[in-house]
């Protein structure tokens, strides 16, 4: 992730470094392959957020079901009778 967020950074570090009043008057390769490398940047943190949350919903219901199976597991057992 801190690749894309590194690459965004350099790009609007890039595009900056004119000043904020000076708007290029063209479109140069350099702005095209700045935006691009933005846009890739945000496609990538949002592809790699969903993986992550994938993962984490296999974790969470690998933990629900083995709970669920040593919920199982002690309801079958019978209660000790006191002596």
């Amino acid at each position: 992730m801190s690749v894309f967020v590194g690459f965004s950074v350099f790009g609007f570090l890039k595009y900056a470094e004119g000043g904020f009043t000076i708007v290029p008057s063209a479109f140069s390769p350099t702005t095209l392959l700045l935006s691009v490398l933005i846009i890739a940047s945000i496609a990538g943190i949002c592809f790699f957020g969903h993986q992550l949350d994938l993962r984490n919903l296999a974790i969470h219901r690998e933990e629900e079901a083995r709970k669920a199976e040593e919920t199982a597991k002690q309801g079958r057992r019978k209660p000790a009778r006191p002596s």
